[in-house]
C-alpha cells in the first residue's frame, strides 16, 4: 500500500498508526509536534518522517 503525506499534520497522523516505534519514530513525532507549534520548520518534519519510514522499511528505493 502506498501512502502520500503532504503536510505536517498528516505526517503526525500517519506516525500514530505505526506499530513499530523505534528511536527515529519517536524523533519524528517530536519534530511534528514542534512544527505544529511553530517551533521548527516543516522541512525538519519531512526529514524526520523519512528517517522514521526508512527505519521501519517503508520507503521504496529511488
Amino acid at each position: 500500500m502506498t501512502r502520500k503525506v503532504n503536510n505536517v499534520e498528516a505526517a503526525g497522523q500517519e506516525l500514530m498508526k505505526w506499530t513499530k516505534r523505534g528511536p527515529k519514530w519517536n524523533q519524528a513525532v517530536r519534530v511534528c509536534i514542534a512544527c505544529i507549534s511553530d517551533e521548527m520548520e516543516p522541512e525538519e518534519a519531512r526529514k524526520a518522517f523519512l528517517a522514521a519510514a526508512e527505519e521501519k522499511g517503508m520507503l521504496f528505493p529511488d
